[in-house]
């Protein structure tokens, strides 16, 4: 961090107070905002839009799909420094039977519980605190400082591909989603895959008159665990955790008494930069020419999974330990925390893969810690929503430059 940077940083931490932090976390978290409300993002981009606003930040609304939109703000600077974008998605996924009250955000023990409290409206309430404080603080900066909370990252990433495609375009950007605080400049990309099975229908007291698909299905869930999750298991990586697939849902059939003509299995499979993206369809295309060389009546396809993806593939991210945006994040959590800014490998997908491959923003991921992500118990750290306002605030401060 630039000496420049520090005495400003002086004021900024004491515009950011803990309680409040809490409190607009807690108020991000009472509204749904899933894919099963009819309206999803809406309301809860109207209470952050309103917020930021009543701030005196310049935020806007701006419409990505019907009763959907995106946050725009901004912070402008004075047009000589570099542009940094915060953002993170308003959307969570739904409440799947939680154990606890998923739109009554509590906190207990120091840690604040609700749905989406980590992923990721912890994150994104501490990034709108950030501009709340360099507001407060009355700082100029050189370059633009912008924020947008974009919606459909858990599945789409609509209000991304949006951002990339209509800007406001920036120089490097962070993505707020929980890293437990440490930096993470690299993570696999995503692909949703349907495995579908063929079979011939049949009465179950004829059984051998039919082709079953689920029997199908159970030999390549087989082939799946005894030959190709050794080799994704082994397969060497530079910059990110290994390969993996996961088969994560099941049907087929129609009734006891029939033969399943028709079987399916969903499939995350998450890939990685020593990988090419045909090689992911390759590796299954194989198990299925030996599974029919074993059996000729085996027959299967392989499908995207249209509700992942619109036109941009979720490509694996990578960027430079070395990059700028990467060493302002180690300063400045050294700062914050007095300890040294871990680098280490996002395990999931984020938007920050879009934004570095299609809109040519090298990003990253910080956010707080906590625990449950799309799980029936979730929780986000308190303390850790006022470091990393504080740490975006540094950021800011250090990358787009402090100005007079």
């Amino acid at each position: 961090m630039s000496a420049k940077a520090k005495a400003p940083f002086e004021k900024i931490k004491t515009q950011v107070k803990r309680l409040e932090v809490e409190k607009l976390v807690k108020g991000l978290v009472k509204i749904p905002s899933h894919c099963e409300v009819p309206t999803q993002e809406k309301e809860v981009a109207e209470f952050l839009n309103e917020f930021l606003q009543d701030e005196g930040i310049d935020s806007k609304l701006r419409t990505v799909e019907k009763n959907r939109p995106n946050v725009i703000a901004t912070i402008k600077g004075s047009g000589s420094g570099k542009r940094l974008l915060l953002s993170g998605h308003t959307d969570t996924v739904p409440a799947f039977q939680m154990d606890i009250d998923p739109f009554t955000p509590k906190v207990s023990n120091g840690r604040l519980y609700g749905r989406g409290s980590l992923d990721m409206k912890g994150g994104l309430g501490a990034m709108a605190m950030a501009l709340v404080a360099i507001k407060r603080a009355r700082l100029k900066l050189e370059g633009d400082l912008i924020f947008a909370a974009v919606i459909g990252e858990e599945r789409k990433s609509e209000g991304t591909e949006d951002l990339v495609l209509r800007g406001p375009k920036a120089d490097m950007g962070i993505i707020g989603e929980p890293t437990d605080m440490e930096i993470q400049p690299s993570h696999r990309g995503l692909e949703w895959l349907d495995v579908h099975f063929y079979g011939k229908a049949a009465h179950g007291g004829q059984a051998d008159k039919g082709v079953n698909a689920i029997s199908m299905a159970a030999r390549f869930v087989n082939a799946v665990e005894t030959d190709l999750l050794p080799r994704l298991k082994a397969r060497k990586v530079k910059y990110t955790l290994p390969p993996t697939l996961n088969l994560g849902v099941i049907t087929g059939g129609q009734q006891p008494s029939s033969v399943a003509d028709h079987c399916v299995i969903k499939v995350d499979r998450r890939w990685v930069p020593e990988e090419k993206l045909q090689q992911v369809f390759t590796e299954i295309y194989d198990l299925f020419d030996k599974l029919k060389k074993e059996d000729p009546s085996f027959k299967a396809d392989l499908k995207r999974d249209p509700s992942n993806m619109m036109t941009m593939a979720h490509v694996p991210n990578v960027v430079s330990t070395g990059h700028p945006v990467v060493k302002s994040l180690q300063q400045s959590v050294r700062t914050v925390t007095q300890r040294p800014g871990k680098i280490t490998s996002f395990w999931g997908w984020t938007d920050a893969a879009l934004l570095t491959q299609y809109a040519k923003t090298p990003t990253v991921v910080f956010g707080p810690g906590g625990a449950g992500a799309h799980a029936r118990v979730e929780y986000v750290n308190v303390d850790d929503l006022t470091k990393c306002s504080q740490v975006y605030s540094l950021v800011a401060l250090d990358v787009c430059g402090p100005g007079v």
